[in-house]
């Protein structure tokens, strides 16, 4: 029987997205406000047969081409530092507050993995890397915390849109990168990470919280309202 740290990860089929169950482990010290223990939001990415995503990871540093601005706000985040509580002796308080071992190492917990790394599970996304292995090592690296693709969804297909229209310089509908896995920021995006069934979860209120620990939006001048 799994104890209360090691819940299942459950990439449970719902409808058209996935239910991540989480272990949240953000330190106050971290997130930077006392009240926000919780780790930040996974986005539910589309379904294509079994459980698997229509469309791969691929990395922040590929967001960053069209999104630098962005890119750098985010990597000021809690969000982009989500990973760091998983480790030994980090975010000890809030780990003892939710009787969690603060000595024990979470970062290779299927049940911590899903909410604290980008895409754990789906192609492209984050895994558990041989530690002998240098370059899986670094891939691995790159996919931690709670990535752009946590909450915008996996990008492949938009990624290559986006790429299209700064080089084009055309004008363009958000409803066009939608289409190809570009995920709407609304409720059901954060609640497959802030639920019940993480060991730490005390409450989330979406309207007070979803415009808080964000990076600062610079959208494409080419976009269309």
């Amino acid at each position: 029987m799994k104890t209360r740290l090691t819940i299942f990860m459950g990439l449970v089929a719902v409808g058209v997205g996935l239910t991540y169950w989480q272990v949240d482990l953000v330190s106050p010290a971290v997130a930077g406000d006392e009240s926000d223990v919780a780790a930040a939001a996974t986005a539910l990415p589309a379904l294509s047969g079994e459980g698997e995503t229509k469309y791969e990871y691929v990395g922040n540093k590929k967001c960053r081409k069209c999104h630098n601005k962005e890119y750098k706000s985010w990597k000021e985040t809690a969000k982009a530092k989500t990973f760091e509580p998983l480790k030994p002796g980090q975010a000890s308080e809030a780990k003892q507050k939710h009787s969690l071992d603060p000595a024990k190492d979470y970062t290779k917990d299927e049940g911590c993995l899903a909410c604290h790394s980008t895409g754990y599970g789906q192609p492209g996304g984050y895994f558990v890397p041989d530690a002998a292995d240098e370059a899986a090592v670094k891939k691995a690296k790159k996919l931690e915390g709670v990535g752009c693709e946590s909450c915008h969804g996996p990008g492949s297909a938009y990624i290559k849109v986006f790429e299209e229209i700064k080089k084009s310089k055309r004008m363009y509908k958000v409803e066009e990168v939608y289409a190809v896995g570009l995920t709407k920021i609304e409720e059901s995006a954060c609640t497959g990470c802030h639920n019940e069934k993480s060991p730490t979860f005390e409450s989330f209120n979406y309207e007070e919280r979803k415009d808080k620990g964000l990076h600062e939006l610079f959208p494409l001048k080419q976009r269309e309202e």
